[in-house]
């Protein structure tokens, strides 16, 4: 009997753990999950919306049970009053926003007032200054029809979008994005977003995601929070404002998109000054209604790693 010669493993990538490994499985089986789902949803009339609703409300503890619980935790003490009001209606948006983006021409072409823009003045002062302009938007309400309906408006959009944990989530999500005239640059293109500012475009930023050692340090509803330097660094460089846009869900399930003051900056500011002024810009829209911010996503574990000054 002769023994088979040892394998080798010169070269070879390192074994994954166990845990990242199941992460990955989760993720990918979610996605499958939301993807044979979308199929499915995108078939039906305009409305089926409260029965799928219904259906969506009961899988989404399932489904996101840690995150549910992670944004419990997260939860700032100011609104431990509202606990469960907020956690609730963080689930009911998260699974409208989703209903939404299958809906979107459905619901326009049932209720054309459905998603209604305010103080887009605001965006035509920079247009008419020859100027581009800076969208910041965040995870608050539904971030996604906020872009289409700006671009609905005839503002033309370029945003910045961050890879999904997987690559099909991120071509599904950004095939959403293109098919309603949202041009995406993804993550790290600095130097394509201000070529679009100084051609008198606008790019929008999503900006409310833990930054770690890419950020800067700053408070965050008591609490320090590494906020990334990028719309900063747009804003000046790009000479362009940066003007706060947040949709809110109202009573009705309609939306309202206000567009806010841009952001001022004063001479001499330090950058981690700069970051607090438009990390700012997140409390006030979020203290406004809580129930509308993504509680689960880690905003405080790796503040350590942002730069003080």
């Amino acid at each position: 009997m002769t023994s088979s010669p040892p394998t080798s493993t010169e070269g070879a990538a390192p074994a994954r753990p166990l845990a990242d490994r199941w992460k990955d499985l989760r993720r990918r089986a979610r996605f499958h999950l939301v993807a044979c789902l979308s199929t499915w949803i995108q078939r039906q009339p305009v409305t089926a919306i409260p029965r799928l609703r219904r259906l969506l409300l009961k899988v989404f503890p399932l489904v996101f049970h840690r995150e549910a619980r992670r944004a419990a935790e997260l939860l700032p003490a100011e609104f431990a009053g509202r606990r469960e009001e907020i956690l609730r209606g963080m689930a009911v948006n998260q699974v409208m926003n989703l209903l939404e983006i299958m809906f979107y021409e459905k619901l326009l072409a049932a209720r054309p007032d459905y998603v209604r823009l305010e103080g887009t003045a605001i965006l035509e002062r920079a247009r008419q200054e020859g100027r581009g302009s800076i969208i910041l938007s965040g995870h608050f309400g539904n971030w996604e029809l906020t872009a289409y309906s700006l671009v609905r408006a005839g503002v033309p959009l370029h945003v910045i979008a961050r890879p999904q944990a997987i690559n099909q989530m991120t071509e599904f999500m950004n095939g959403f994005r293109q098919r309603r005239g949202v041009k995406v640059l993804m993550a790290n293109n600095l130097s394509e977003s201000l070529k679009i500012l100084h051609q008198g475009l606008t790019v929008g930023i999503v900006s409310d995601l833990d930054a770690r050692e890419r950020g800067y340090r700053v408070p965050f509803f008591g609490r320090d929070a590494s906020f990334y330097p990028t719309p900063v660094i747009l804003s000046v460089r790009g000479n362009a404002p940066l003007i706060p846009v947040f949709g809110e869900r109202q009573p009705d399930g309609s939306h309202v998109v206000r567009v806010g003051e841009p952001v001022a900056w004063e001479r001499g500011e330090s950058m981690t000054d700069r970051v607090r002024k438009y990390a700012a810009c997140y409390e006030e829209a979020i203290r406004r209604r809580p129930d509308l911010w993504v509680w689960f996503h880690e905003r405080y574990a790796f503040a350590h790693l942002g730069r003080a000054a």
